[in-house]
């Protein structure tokens, strides 16, 4: 019972091998990073940041500005599941980090990654009064506001009266700008209570601090005058990422408050009925743009009761980008057959208008690939946007990094940023075509042909055949399994049968047949030209072939033929047996055998005696009646008469042609009569 298991183990393993073998290829990290991570000096918790990577046995290295972390009491680091975590951080930890993950055929790198303090500064304690008149706008301004960052994950938040809990109210006639001053468009007498202050104050989303200003002490002026016209008070330019949102900002005064609407940079007005580009937020003061474009960029006009307007410009901008109008697939993960060549693309831009990004750099495995490289082992485009990695060669299993297998990086850099992207090359075993047809047949309209081709490859790689015919006038089909055509063999086997075909069939199966041996990463083609000396213009003299019958009626007439056959056979044998007996019941002619020989077989009777007796063939004669039991049937059974009397011992090279003897021994019998007579 345990032989059968370890059997059973054994047949398993070994199907496993065969069918999970797999490419040799570099890491590939598959995290996605934020651009930049804060942490404050005296954090609560720790900070981990995990780098993840597919394709083998991967180890992992963190790098600070290039140079290996290790481990220590502020950051420790774990080279198998990848993370840095941050336990308590100073001065000397901020940096660009990068995540390298390598196994034996290379190293895939992360994007860089900002590791920067994050922190809430103070304001000044410096209290103000200030003046604003009834009905009209009053602006008070939120005055040294400290520095906070992630300056992103800070926002201003007004305060009224002591503490931190009485929140200004956004509303239509209060609002905040994005310099974080407050607004009051249309000023009333309950804008200020005694001891109710107004107060600036920060909130850092990642330190979860919040910090109050110096205090704003309000005085209203009455004012008579209850209507205003609407009046622009705030507008300002935005900057945003492609693929990002942007907000646009008006402010107006009113006494009503105004109705604000917006228009395009074609001065298109925008309806926000059904609209999944644009939303407005802050009660109409801000326009919010989603899924940022190029074409989104220009001058935004925002509108109060269609009488009074401002603009807002919105700059579309972002770091290098791959150009959407190339053909060529950017940094994209390469599988390439070895000896042959492997492209990789970085072809970027910046937004229209803007500096164009530096040339690309480029790198194996982390390291620069050096000029002293290029012109052996690599070609680089004058624009640097291409590399070519000349004649792949698989790796030496006892030399790690050998080979051209590795992943590959490409950097480049504008105003607004950096990109950097990484693609691995996995060199693979080529296609080997070990079985092929000649590349030319002559066929007629009774050829049968079978053309068989085989090929090997990687074994983590299975292949599959197509073949495909190209006819005289050039159209090109792909080949099915169907009328004249059979494929078998898993399509490795291409048989052509032109029996039964009539002219105009025969000239459509004569041209190009090509197949392609193929799997997902490459390609071979093997082309055979069958051709005919049949003239394509001469009038078919046959009629069109009929169609084959039923395999049932072709049976029938098989069995015909073969019983015919058999009879033929049988009535041969009958008349062969009926001659043969005639030709045994004959008379055998030896007088005339006898003159044929040169005797005279009347002559040579009388001399012996046998005269006096008559022949078979005469009526009576004397002797008729003897008795076969009588001295002289004695005498004829005597064995003294024997063919010793011819000569002694019987010569058979002395019988005639047919079989007789007759006149063979007569001299010799003659010569024995005078011997014994004397």
């Amino acid at each position: 019972m345990a032989s059968q298991w370890l059997q059973i183990t054994f047949i398993a393993f070994s199907i496993c091998l065969i069918s999970c073998q797999v490419i040799n290829r570099p890491p590939s990290i598959t995290s996605v990073f934020e651009p930049a991570y804060y942490i404050q000096f005296s954090h609560p918790t720790s900070v981990t940041i995990r780098c993840v990577a597919v394709n083998g046995n991967i180890t992992y290295q963190w790098r600070k500005d290039n140079v290996a972390v290790r481990n220590s009491r502020q950051v420790a680091v774990d080279s198998k599941l990848g993370t840095i975590t941050f336990t308590r951080v100073d001065n000397t930890d901020f940096g660009t980090y990068q995540c390298f993950a390598s196994n034996s055929y290379g190293t895939a790198l992360s994007q860089p990654i900002q590791v920067k303090l994050a922190f809430l500064g103070s304001f000044p304690d410096a209290p103000v009064t200030m003046d604003c008149t009834e009905n009209q706008d009053c602006v008070i301004q939120c005055r040294g506001r400290p520095s906070c960052e992630p300056a992103s994950e800070c926002r201003v938040e007004w305060k009224k009266g002591p503490g931190t809990d009485n929140n200004v109210q956004v509303s239509d006639r209060i609002a905040v700008d994005g310099e974080g001053n407050l607004h009051i468009l249309n000023v009333k007498q309950e804008d200020w209570v005694p001891g109710q202050d107004y107060g600036c104050g920060l909130w850092n989303e990642v330190t979860r601090t919040f910090t109050k200003g110096s205090m704003t002490s309000l005085r209203i002026i009455r004012s008579t005058t209850k209507l205003m016209e609407p009046k622009p008070v705030y507008s300002a330019n935005t900057k945003a990422f492609l693929g990002q949102k942007a907000s646009l900002q008006c402010i107006f005064a009113g006494s009503p408050i105004p109705t604000i609407s917006w228009k395009t940079p074609q001065l298109e007005p925008i309806d926000f009925t059904n609209s999944a580009k644009y939303e407005l937020d802050d009660f109409g003061r801000k326009l919010v743009v989603k899924d940022l474009t190029i074409d989104d960029e220009g001058s935004y006009t925002c509108i109060a009761n269609n009488q009074v307007q401002q603009q807002a410009f919105l700059n579309v901008t972002s770091p290098p980008f791959f150009d959407p109008q190339s053909n060529n697939p950017q940094m994209s993960d390469t599988y390439v057959s070895a000896q042959k060549n492997a492209v990789f693309y970085c072809d970027v831009v910046s937004v229209q208008g803007e500096v164009p990004p530096s040339p690309p750099i480029w790198k194996k495995n982390g390291r620069d690939i050096g000029a002293s490289q290029v012109g052996l082992k690599y070609l680089v485009s004058s624009d640097m946007k291409e590399l070519t990695v000349l004649e792949v060669k698989k790796p030496i299993p006892s030399r790690p990094g050998s080979g051209s297998t590795g992943s590959y990086q490409c950097v480049s850099e504008n105003s607004e940023g950096m990109i950097f992207k990484d693609a691995f090359l996995a060199v693979i075993d080529p296609i080997m075509v070990f079985l092929k047809p000649e590349k030319l047949y002559r066929i007629d309209r009774e050829s049968l042909l079978t053309l068989a081709v085989d090929a090997r490859t990687d074994p983590a790689l299975t292949l599959r055949y197509k073949w495909r015919f190209t006819n005289l006038d050039n159209v090109t089909k792909s080949v099915s399994n169907k009328g004249q055509w059979t494929l078998s063999n898993n399509n490795r086997n291409l048989t052509i049968n032109a029996r039964g075909l009539n002219k105009e069939q025969f000239f459509n199966i004569v041209g190009r047949y090509s197949v392609e041996v193929y799997h997902q990463y490459d390609a071979e083609f093997v082309h055979v030209d069958v051709v005919t000396d049949i003239p394509a213009n001469v009038t078919d003299p046959l009629p069109p072939v009929s169609q084959a019958p039923p395999s049932e009626a072709n049976l029938w007439f098989l069995g015909i033929i073969f019983g015919i056959l058999i009879l033929i056979i049988v009535i041969i044998l009958i008349i062969c047996m009926l001659y043969r007996n005639t030709c045994k019941s004959g008379t055998y002619p030896v007088d005339e055998k006898e003159v044929a020989a040169g005797h005279d077989p009347e002559k040579e009777l009388a001399d012996s005696g046998f005269h006096d007796l008559s022949r078979a063939d005469e009526d009576g004669h004397k002797y008729d009646n003897i008795s076969l039991s009588d001295d002289f049937g004695k005498q004829i059974e005597s064995d003294e008469d024997s063919m010793g009397e011819y000569g002694g011992d019987l010569d058979i090279s002395k019988f005639n042609e047919d079989g007789s003897f007759i006149g063979i021994y007569a001299d010799k019998l003659a010569q024995n009569s005078k011997q014994s007579t004397v």
